[in-house]
This record gives structure tokens, C-alpha cells and sequence, in this order.
């Protein structure tokens, strides 16, 4: 299995507007593997915990899976290719840095 970590312009270009929520039923890839690799690969993770919302894109070709760490808005995304059910990679986004949330 390959664990890559996307740079912010591969991450970016996984977007295509509108993005539609999906229910956390409607995904399908094997995401448990993967996150075992990107926790062990990664130092500032301590924990990957549940699902927190699944976004497609609008072309319905990327699947961003987003899952919470314990870190208060930081999420690991894990992007998924919707024709082949697999990961292609993921990134770290701090929503509190990215959106201002507090």
C-alpha cells in the first residue's frame, strides 16, 4: 500500500465545486489500513478517530473523507478515487487555521 501525503496543490485540485455530502454509508473503500500506515508514519498524530463527514466532488470523481484526530479542528482527509475505491493520499487540514473557526 502506498501512504502518500498530498502537497496543498494536489489537495486543492481535488476540488470541484459544488461538493455534495455524502452519508458515512455510502463509502466504500478500506480506509483502515491506510490511517494504520499515516498514524505510524506520523508523528503529530497521535489518533484517528471516526468519520466526521464525507464530501464528492462535483465531477463525482474524488471522494474526501474526512476523520477526526482529537485535536480540536484538525481532520485527516483521505482522498479517494470513486472509480477504482482506492486512496490516492491524504493531508492534514487544521480548520481553525484554514477557515478561521474557533
Amino acid at each position: 500500500m502506498t501512504v502518500r501525503l498530498l502537497t496543498r496543490e494536489q489537495f486543492d485540485a481535488c476540488f470541484k465545486a459544488p461538493m455534495q455530502r455524502l452519508d458515512d454509508a455510502m463509502h466504500f473503500a478500506d480506509i483502515g489500513p491506510y490511517i494504520d500506515e499515516v498514524v505510524a508514519g506520523e508523528p503529530s498524530l497521535q489518533q484517528v478517530g471516526d468519520i466526521y463527514s464525507i464530501y464528492r466532488d462535483a465531477l463525482g470523481r474524488v471522494d474526501q473523507v474526512l476523520l477526526e484526530t482529537g485535536q480540536d479542528e484538525r481532520h485527516l482527509v483521505l482522498m479517494v478515487d470513486v472509480a477504482q475505491a482506492t486512496i490516492f493520499g491524504h493531508f492534514l487540514i487544521d480548520f481553525k487555521e484554514e477557515y478561521g473557526i474557533a
